[in-house]
C-alpha cells in the first residue's frame, strides 16, 4: 500500500513491527525482504513520486568550504527510489583489502569482512538489475582475452577487473507496483520524520515523530526501527534526536558525524601511440554493459603503501576543443546552447553540466567546435545514430559518452578512497529548514595523504607504461582535492567496540537494542567504489539478522 500523508488525519498513531525511514535503494530492498517473512512494514518517505521542490529544499544546508564540498541537495533525491532516480549505474563490490586493518591507514577495519559480504552482494545484483556476480574480465566478457592495454607488464597494476552497470535501475519505478499491493508494507510519502523519541534510559526507541505538509503530526510506534535515509540525513536525524541523548542518539563517544568521507579524483592523460586500448563500453556474456579498469593490486597498496584506488577512461574535458573530435565538439554545442532550457534551477551549475551537460557559461572556441564537427562528420554520424538507439532508446542504456581519441590520447580517471580523518565532520548548523529542523552543516576535510597517495598512483602509471615500451602519461599533481559529489560515507562508522563506532557488526546504535541503520554513514573506510552496492548488500544482510532475531 502507498499512501499519501498529506491526506491522513491530524495526530495519526501507526502501529507496525519495523518501520523503515527513507525509500532509497536501501530502504525499499529492506522492506521488502522483510515483507517477504511476514512482517508488518511502514516506509516513512519525505518526497513523493516525483522531484518535489519542498522537499528538495529539505536537504540544504552549508558546507564551510564550498570549492571543496558542493551544495548538500545537489546529489540526493528526497522521493520513492532515492538517488537511484538520478544516478548513473556503476556498480562494482569492496575489494577484501577494503576490509582490513591497515597499518598505513589510520582507523581502517571492519568487524565484517569481504567474504561475508560476498553472498549479500550477488543477491544485490538481482535487485539493481547487474547480471552474473563477476567482476573479472575473463569470466565476464567474451573479448577477454584481449588486454585492455596491450603489452603493460607491471606486477603492482592490473588490468583484470571491470565495473558493471545497472541499466540504470530507478528503484522507485521498478518497485511502486509491488508496494502498492503488498498487504504487509505500508509505504508513507511525503513524510518527514522529525525525531527519533527513546524511553528515559535511551537504550530503546518508542516512536518516531512524523510531519506532513502543510502542519500535519503523525507518529509511528514499532518494535524496531532502520534509518535509510542516506549518509547524511541518517546523522542529521540522530543529531537532532537529543531529548535523552543531549548530543544525539549514538552519540555517547563524540562520534556521530565524524569520519566524513567522500572520493577523491584525479585524471591523467595516457599516450598509447598505436599500441591500441579498450576504451569503449563492452557487454558481458549475459548483457550487462561493462567498463575495463585499471587497478594497483592489494599486495602493490601494501608493498607501497598506497590507497585503493581504480581507474577507467574517460573523454577528455569537451569544451576544449583541441580533443580534434566532432562527436565531443557536437556534443558541447548541443549542451552548451540548444538544451539550456534544460537545466534545473532548484540544482547548481556543477551539477546540471554532470547530469544534463547544460552550462549556462560562453561557449569556448566556438568556430574550433565547428571546424571539428564538419572535419569528422562521418563519426559524428555514426554516434549519433548509437546514441539513439543504445541510449534513448534502449532500456538499458550505454552508460555514458565514450570513444576513440583522434589524437590517441586518453584520459584515465583514477577514483580512490580517503583516508578515515576524525576532524572530517557533519555537525547541526544554525540554519532551519521549513519545518524548524537544524540544517546540516559540513566541514568535509583530506588529508595530506590523501594527495600524496594519487600522485604516487599516477607515477606508478607512467612508469609502468615506460618500462613496457606502451606509452607515457601526464598530469598535473593534485593540489587541491574535491569531494566526489553523492558518496556521504563514514558518519556513523561500524565498529564492535562503542568507543570506536556508531553502530555494531549488526548495524544496530550501540546502546540502544530496537535502531538499526542502513546506509553508507556505517562504512569504516571508503574504498574507491560506488557505494550503492555495497549499501544493498549490507540492507539484505540486516534483513537476515532482524529475521533471525
Amino acid at each position: 500500500m502507498i499512501v499519501d500523508a498529506r491526506e491522513l488525519g491530524q495526530d495519526q498513531i501507526i502501529r507496525t513491527d519495523i518501520c523503515i525511514i527513507g525509500a532509497g535503494p536501501g530502504g525499499i530492498t529492506l522492506a521488502r525482504e522483510l515483507a517477504k517473512s511476514g512482517s508488518d512494514v511502514v516506509v516513512l518517505e519525505s518526497g513523493g513520486k516525483r522531484f518535489d521542490r519542498d522537499a528538495h529544499e529539505l536537504d540544504k544546508g552549508t558546507s564551510k568550504d564550498p570549492a571543496a564540498h558542493g551544495p548538500l541537495e545537489d546529489y540526493r533525491r528526497r522521493r520513492l527510489g532515492g538517488s537511484t532516480t538520478a544516478w548513473g549505474g556503476r556498480c562494482v563490490p569492496f575489494d577484501a583489502i577494503d576490509f582490513e586493518p591497515r597499518e598505513y591507514v589510520p582507523h581502517s577495519g571492519w568487524p565484517v569482512d569481504r567474504s561475508e559480504l560476498d553472498p549479500y552482494y550477488e543477491r544485490a545484483h538481482d535487485y539493481a538489475d547487474l547480471g552474473a556476480y563477476s567482476y573479472a574480465a575473463r569470466d565476464s566478457l567474451p573479448t577477454a582475452k584481449a588486454p585492455m592495454i596491450p603489452g603493460l607488464d607491471a606486477p603492482e597494476l592490473s588490468t583484470e577487473s571491470i565495473y558493471r552497470f545497472s541499466p540504470p535501475t530507478n528503484f522507485g519505478a521498478k518497485y511502486e507496483r509491488h508496494m502498492a499491493e503488498s498487504t504487509s508494507v505500508r509505504v508513507f510519502l511525503h513524510a518527514t520524520c522529525q525525531e527519533v523519541v527513546t524511553n528515559p534510559e535511551g537504550t530503546l526507541v518508542e516512536r518516531v515523530l512524523v510531519t506532513a505538509p502543510p502542519s500535519r503530526k503523525l507518529t509511528v510506534i514499532a518494535r524496531r526501527f532502520v534509518l535509510a535515509g542516506g549518509g547524511l540525513e541518517v546523522t542529521r536525524l540522530l543529531l537532532l534526536s537529543n531529548a535523552v541523548h543531549k548530543s544525539g542518539i549514538g552519540n555517547e563517544h563524540d562520534l556521530l558525524g565524524r569520519f566524513y568521507m567522500c572520493h577523491v579524483t584525479h585524471r591523467v592523460d595516457v599516450s598509447l601511440g598505436d599500441r591500441g586500448l579498450i576504451w569503449d563500453y563492452e557487454r558481458t556474456a549475459d548483457g550487462v554493459y561493462c567498463q575495463r579498469t585499471l587497478a594497483v593490486t592489494e599486495r602493490g597498496q601494501r608493498e607501497l603503501g598506497l590507497l585503493n584506488h581504480r581507474a577507467r577512461v574517460e573523454h577528455p574535458e569537451i569544451a576544449n576543443p583541441d580533443h580534434l573530435s566532432g562527436v565531443l565538439s557536437a556534443t558541447y554545442l548541443a549542451k552548451s546552447i540548444l538544451m539550456r532550457q534544460a537545466a534545473n534551477p532548484l540544482l547548481s551549475d556543477k551539477v546540471n553540466v554532470l547530469s544534463k551537460g547544460v552550462t549556462t557559461q560562453e561557449v569556448v572556441r566556438p568556430l574550433s567546435h565547428v571546424k571539428n564537427v564538419v572535419t569528422d562528420f562521418g563519426r559524428v554520424l555514426a554516434f549519433s545514430r548509437r546514441w539513439v538507439t543504445q541510449r534513448i532508446l534502449a532500456e538499458r542504456k550505454l552508460p555514458s559518452l565514450v570513444m576513440s581519441s583522434a589524437t590517441q590520447v586518453y584520459t584515465l580517471r583514477i577514483d580512490a578512497e580517503q583516508v578515515p580523518n576524525e576532524d572530517s565532520r557533519i555537525t547541526l548548523g544554525h540554519e532551519r529548514d521549513a519545518n524548524g529542523a537544524r540544517r546540516l552543516l559540513v566541514d568535509w576535510r583530506h588529508t595530506a595523504y590523501d594527495a600524496e597517495s594519487l600522485q604516487k598512483t599516477s607515477e606508478l602509471i607512467d612508469r609502468a607504461l615506460r618500462a613496457s615500451g606502451v606509452g607515457t602519461a601526464s598530469w598535473a599533481p593534485p593540489e587541491r582535492l574535491q569531494a566526489t559529489g553523492g558518496h556521504h560515507i563514514g558518519t556513523t562508522r561500524m565498529a564492535s567496540d562503542p568507543k570506536r563506532g556508531v553502530v555494531d557488526q549488526n548495524c544496530q546504535v550501540h546502546g540502544v537494542d530496537n535502531l538499526f541503520v542502513a546506509s553508507s554513514s556505517i562504512f569504516p573506510t571508503c574504498s574507491y567504489a560506488n557505494p550503492t552496492l555495497t549499501i544493498l548488500a549490507f540492507a539484505l544482510r540486516l534483513a537476515d539478522h532482524l529475521r533471525r532475531t
